[in-house]
């Protein structure tokens, strides 16, 4: 009898072949891997497959695993599959993590990995965690921590300093002890849930209850939150939860590499950072180069086979519009001051006269920026007209916020449009948001509108380029599209547009 399971697999990396071939030890199977296509075939008796099937149960489950079918087949392929040499996966899995809870065994995962950490109790002097100290360890931390000092762990993406939570949100982001204790601050949902226990332990930014907020009388919306991924602060965190204590707090004190963060948004993943989990040999190659974000754009590309439109838009570098793979076809160099903006806003009758009336309305600011030429910097510039900040960046943040925020269906139209000479003409923007802010709309609506609006104008270079059969899809990419209300709005009106399945940032 021949059982076939068929997964959608969307990860660049092998750990999820690697789980199954495990799990399929001593069975006559074979493989099939098409880009995000698994075709799995085992052999056995009915009372094998029962046992095989029964075993997936304790196989962590993966957020790159979208769906899988099951089915009966004919026979066992003929296919010559070598996995070859697989990375190590350093985290605390199913198996070792209930091996823990149920019997107290002290288990190493799937992958012959005990614990990956080091202890320390200065911060300075570490120790790596083995199963001859782990018990020791664990009652040093335990007692350190319930007399609310800290403890110090290690591992490949940095130095951690732990302590429980006080209700002060001055950390990096909070460790749940268990996943029971999320609901008591944080609201979190099923898909949610199933993220931060999966097998990657990604962070994730939640939003904070209406009861915790009010309780503390706390400005503060939301926080980002992870559970234990290794089997030394899984095992803290469990003898804590029993004792009553819901987290931990989590500051970063060294940084080797980002922590991998996520977000869901309608039953999608969005990777926000972390390139633990891409490929480690284009890994490697990515942080090679001197332009390391140019090297995650071309392996984003390297992942598509179709004509592909690249949307980079960055809070942190400049906005690249990228056909053909090469071409950028946006053109943006902003203003670095109000001065220089309100010159070439009365270049003509009409934005004079905009301008004379608005000076009647609402102050003229006289500043100067440091900013990127991208879509980020306009909208800082739009939030201090708005005046929703002194601070340049965090009147663009607010901005984003309150687009985030809103329930309106839609803003006003916001002008984005291109000059003759095919260059971002941002003057039309900024009088269109003025010309609204006269008129007495307010800044929600100019907020929002201001990002719907962006996501229109990309449809439009878009739509121009399959009209001229130069893209086929569109693919968004860059730290912009953290944000929910702009990315929500390009993958609704955009054709065939796509998560990159690569973190926005890096």
């Amino acid at each position: 009898m021949v059982l076939e399971f068929e997964f959608e697999y969307i990860g660049d990396n092998d750990y999820f072949i690697y789980l199954l071939q495990f799990y399929a030890k001593g069975y006559r199977c074979s493989f099939d891997r098409k880009e995000s296509k698994i075709v799995f075939q085992i052999e056995g008796s009915e009372d094998e497959l029962s046992s095989f099937c029964e075993s997936l149960k304790d196989m962590s489950n993966s957020i790159f695993l979208k769906k899988f079918d099951v089915r009966a087949a004919s026979g066992l392929n003929n296919l010559d599959f070598h996995l070859g040499e697989c990375e190590k996966f350093p985290y605390i899995t199913h198996l070792n993590s209930s091996a823990y809870v149920e019997r107290k065994e002290l288990l190493a995962n799937e992958w012959d990995i005990f614990c990956e950490n080091e202890f320390s109790l200065d911060g300075l002097n570490f120790e790596k965690i083995d199963k001859n100290n782990f018990h020791t360890f664990l009652e040093n931390a335990l007692q350190i921590l319930k007399n609310k000092q800290e403890i110090y762990l290690k591992n490949h993406k940095g130095s951690y300093k732990l302590k429980l939570f006080d209700k002060e949100f001055e950390c990096d982001f909070l460790m749940a002890c268990d996943i029971k204790a999320i609901q008591t601050i944080f609201v979190c949902s099923n898909e949610n849930l199933k993220l931060l226990a999966s097998l990657e332990k990604p962070l994730i930014k939640l939003r904070l209850n209406a009861m915790f907020r009010k309780k503390y009388n706390l400005d503060l919306h939301e926080f980002k939150l992870t559970l234990a991924q290794d089997l030394f602060s899984f095992a803290v965190c469990n003898e804590l939860y029993n004792q009553d204590f819901h987290f931990l707090s989590v500051k970063k004190i060294e940084e080797k590499s980002k922590d991998f963060e996520v977000m869901s948004l309608d039953e999608k993943i969005v990777i926000l950072q972390g390139f633990e989990f891409i490929n480690y040999k284009a890994r490697e190659l990515i942080f090679s180069k001197e332009d390391k974000n140019m090297a995650r754009i071309s392996y984003i590309l390297s992942r598509f086979k179709e004509e592909a439109f690249i949307l980079e838009l960055s809070k942190d570098y400049e906005d690249i519009l990228l056909a053909n793979k090469e071409f950028n076809l946006l053109k943006l160099s902003l203003p670095k001051s109000f001065k220089k903006l309100y010159e070439e806003i009365q270049e003509d009758e009409i934005g004079a006269k905009l301008l004379s009336n608005f000076s009647k309305e609402f102050p003229l600011l006289d500043e100067e920026f440091t900013l990127k030429n991208n879509f980020y910097s306009l909208f800082c510039i739009l939030g201090r007209i708005l005046n929703l900040d002194e601070n340049f960046n965090i009147a663009g943040e607010k901005l984003l916020k309150i687009a985030d925020e809103t329930k309106m269906p839609r803003g006003v139209k916001i002008d984005y449009r291109l000059k003759e000479d095919k260059s971002f003409d941002y003057t039309r923007t900024l009088r269109s948001a003025m010309s609204f802010m006269l008129a007495g709309v307010d800044s929600t609506n100019i907020a929002y509108g201001a990002v719907e609006s962006l996501s229109y104008f990309l449809r439009d270079m878009y739509d121009e380029l399959r009209s001229k059969k130069q893209a086929q899809i569109a693919i968004v990419s860059g730290s912009l599209f953290e944000h929910k209300s702009l990315l929500k709005n390009t993958l609704k009106h955009l054709r065939d547009c796509k998560l990159s399945n690569a973190p926005l940032r890096i």
